[in-house]
């Protein structure tokens, strides 16, 4: 079995939604750039994605709703686009949305393909990770839900499947998605609905009908640092994880929970981040792994790349190579600098903190024999 594979195309810049939205696809070819230099491609097979077909895109949306995106990517009419989602802020209609949409999605579909095969043990595609798609409707800068896509592929395979996202934004379309079903734990950890698109995400929402227990969120409140973060996710997502012993994960790397990413208050650190991407890694798993959110260009390439290097075993040097032609922004890896918080604003996340990890454990650990 190969360790892994790495899903890859310059074409991914194409998923643009103009110059002044926060997302930008320049992301993913920096975080390409940087494991280039550090030679860390050379540890693993890397492979141009195919387009996903209609038959993948209606495992998760409606047939409606797919064939709007279609429509609307080439500038043909569509009545009331807003019902689905589009032409708001966060989702410009932009020229060639079909065909980036199907490509970003493909490769998490190619990426569950191969750990399906049994081949490779890792899949990694760093353009996927869009979470917030629902099943007739964008949203959150998302088109088509991959990481729903990518499970009920994984599902062909593998009896049960863990759903995990660190995002800073709740999952609340692959949550929606498998609801009401128990063969796929969907985790979430992120900060508070309260004070955060999508306003969703609360400890509460736990499934409903057979999949009563198999929705879990970890809310927490803004100014929680790798300290409080750590102990919540390790209370809570990792002891129900081991119980609900997947057989396989998809792990969604959201990278904006980071102190400086401007969409959001979380104040973690690289560094600390990675400790859940370890945690999952630990559990020795077979992993389709995808990107996420992530709005500041010095943070996501970088902790892509630790991931990466975590997840593939490939030993990276804190000081990125001179090679590197953004290097004069990301000089290094991890964060030297930590978060400044005041002693208030973190009493009140670690309370919050501790109120969420109690709610989690009294709904839901006795469901898991916790």
């Amino acid at each position: 079995m190969s360790q892994g594979i790495f899903f890859y195309t310059d074409e991914f810049q194409h998923y643009d939604m103009g110059p002044q939205h926060p997302l930008k696809p320049i992301r993913l070819k920096r975080t390409y750039e940087l494991l280039s230099c550090y030679g860390a491609l050379e540890k693993v097979e890397v492979k141009e994605p195919e387009f996903c077909t209609a038959e993948d895109i209606l495992t998760t949306h409606t047939r409606e709703f797919m064939d709007a995106v279609s429509h609307l990517s080439c500038g043909d009419p569509v009545p009331y686009a807003m019902r689905y989602g589009f032409g708001t802020g966060d989702n410009p209609v932009f020229p060639g949305m079909w065909e980036a949409s199907l490509l970003y999605t493909g490769a998490s579909v190619d990426a569950a393909k191969a750990v399906n095969s049994g081949q490779y043990r890792i899949a990694m595609n760093i353009s996927g990770g869009l979470h917030h798609a629902h099943r007739a409707r964008a949203a959150g800068f998302c088109v088509f839900n991959d990481c729903a896509i990518a499970i009920h592929h994984l599902r062909r395979r593998f009896e049960k499947v863990a759903y995990v996202d660190i995002d800073v934004h709740h999952g609340d379309g692959v949550q929606e998605a498998f609801y009401d079903d128990p063969s796929v734990l969907t985790v979430s950890i992120h900060e508070t609905g309260r004070t955060l698109f999508p306003g969703t995400g609360f400890v509460q929402e736990i499934g409903e009908g057979k999949g009563t227990g198999y929705s879990l969120n970890i809310p927490l409140w803004p100014h929680t640092d790798d300290e409080i973060w750590l102990h919540a996710w390790r209370k809570t997502a990792v002891p129900i994880l081991k119980a609900f012993n997947p057989d396989a994960i998809l792990l969604q790397l959201g990278t904006d929970a980071h102190y400086l990413d401007p969409l959001a208050r979380i104040c973690m650190t690289a560094q600390g981040w990675l400790e859940a991407v370890r945690d999952i890694h630990a559990m020795g798993k077979p992993m389709v792994v995808v990107g996420g959110g992530g709005y500041n260009p010095t943070t996501v390439p970088r902790m892509w790349t630790l991931a990466f290097g975590e997840l593939f075993g490939v030993e990276l040097a804190d000081e990125t190579p001179e090679s590197f032609s953004f290097r004069h922004r990301i000089p290094t890896l991890t964060d030297h600098d930590m978060p400044q918080i005041e002693p208030h604003d973190r009493e009140i996340a670690q309370a919050y903190a501790s109120q969420t990890v109690g709610e989690v454990q009294r709904l839901l650990f006795h469901h898991y024999g916790l």
